[in-house]
C-alpha cells in the first residue's frame, strides 16, 4: 500500500495543535512525529547585511497517509 508524508505547521498554542492532530486523524492520517522549535532569531544570508528575521515557536508535524488502491477495495 503506498503511502504519502505531509508536514504541517502550527503555532506554540496546545489548543491548535489539539485541533490540527484531531482533524489529521478525522483525514485518515498517522502523527509519525511532532517537533516543537523555540523563539529564536534566523539570519538570513541572502540579503544584503545578513537581514536578521525574528521567528516565533511553534510546533513541526510530520504526518503519513495509507494511499487506498481501488483495484483492492471490495
Amino acid at each position: 500500500m503506498p503511502t504519502r508524508y505531509s508536514i504541517e505547521t502550527c503555532p506554540d498554542d496546545a489548543k491548535v495543535l489539539h485541533m490540527k492532530l484531531n482533524e489529521a486523524a478525522e483525514n485518515g492520517g498517522r502523527v509519525v512525529n511532532v517537533i516543537w522549535q523555540p523563539e529564536r532569531e534566523f539570519t538570513n544570508r541572502e540579503f544584503p547585511d545578513d537581514l536578521k528575521v525574528w521567528v516565533e515557536s511553534g510546533y513541526i508535524i510530520i504526518l503519513e497517509y495509507f494511499e487506498q488502491d481501488p483495484a483492492n477495495e471490495r
